[in-house]
């Protein structure tokens, strides 16, 4: 075979390869299935195979003028596309960025602290769309992606901000009482921790610091009810009493522990009501968490008002029993 045989398969066959990977560029990207993520990956091919058809050695000038045609066609048509692209990614922009603001202005306007946590749930909601729809362009993606960070985090921050001015107001009434209960006014140191329990259930705050001053009110109505019930015993004027001096003092606990059994019932009562009308998960907890305490609270005495009844039946049966 004579060389210009050679040199002429040779440049049929470099021009058949190239024409071949245009080919397979056309279909990649202009196919039945293009690709979801634009032109990025089209233009480093388009670069190389432009450049391979200017170098190639050895080929023919119609086929290297035919190989240079068509890619000015392909990159006319990958330009097009990316125009269009580029179109609808500012499109789906604009309504993601419209609606992360419309999110934003109701959180600047709102001040309950259960509408906010709803909100955190849009938030999530609305990131979750972004895949959705006309792919966003990197520029657009990154604009969006600051915006809802930036609406979710106000979102947040006033949120917590909410939840620590209720907790200051809620300390506040619980240090009043406090102080109710160092100067021994009793009385007041129970209305003080009923007025906390009356402002939990507006002043939400994060459910561990619920649950801790929760503890801590109960304790001052504890520490209430001790103090009360030291001031009402019957002071002993000698080493023993007289059976009757005991069973009178019994009794008048017993008429003490009526009145708070009675209190309790309404409060459990009211509780219960409480319960079944609550508008959220986190009331309902709060709420039945008083409530087991109240019912525990309420069994205690009833059990206490039983042992006592036991007692002043005894002595009434034996009346020479001795006050020991």
């Amino acid at each position: 075979m004579e060389d210009w045989q050679e040199w002429q398969i040779r440049a049929d066959q470099i021009a058949a390869d190239l024409g071949a990977e245009i080919d397979k560029l056309d279909s990649d990207f202009f196919g039945e299935n293009p690709p979801q993520g634009g032109f990025r990956s089209f233009w480093p091919r388009f670069r190389d195979l432009k450049e391979r058809v200017r170098t190639a050695p050895a080929i023919k000038l119609d086929d290297k003028l035919n190989l240079e045609r068509r890619l000015r066609s392909l990159g006319g048509r990958a330009y097009k596309g990316q125009e269009a692209m580029f179109a609808r990614s500012a499109e789906r922009k604009d309504e993601l960025l419209a609606s992360v603001a419309d999110l934003k202005r109701t959180a600047e306007s709102e001040g309950s602290p259960r509408t906010l946590r709803m909100m955190r749930r849009d938030f999530e909601g609305l990131r979750g769309t972004f895949d959705e729809g006309p792919a966003l362009s990197p520029a657009d993606r990154q604009l969006v992606w600051d915006a809802w960070r930036e609406a979710n985090q106000y979102t947040w921050q006033k949120l917590v901000g909410i939840w620590n001015e209720n907790e200051t107001s809620l300390r506040e009434v619980l240090g009043a009482a406090r102080q109710q209960l160092s100067k021994g006014n009793a009385a007041a140191a129970r209305q003080s921790a009923g007025r906390f329990f009356e402002l939990l259930k507006s002043r939400e705050t994060k459910q561990e610091v619920v649950a801790q001053l929760k503890a801590e009110a109960e304790e001052i109505r504890r520490e209430a009810d001790e103090l009360e019930s030291r001031r009402t015993m019957p002071r002993n004027t000698g080493p023993t009493l007289s059976p009757g001096a005991s069973v009178d003092g019994w009794r008048a606990e017993v008429a003490r522990n009526q009145e708070s059994i009675d209190r309790l019932r309404d409060e459990v009562s009211e509780l219960d009501r409480q319960v079944q009308e609550a508008s959220s998960i986190l009331e309902q907890a709060m709420l039945r968490g008083t409530l087991v305490d109240k019912r525990r609270k309420l069994a205690e005495l009833e059990r206490s008002s039983r042992t006592l009844l036991q007692r002043i039946e005894q002595s009434e049966d034996s009346p020479l029993v001795s006050a020991g």
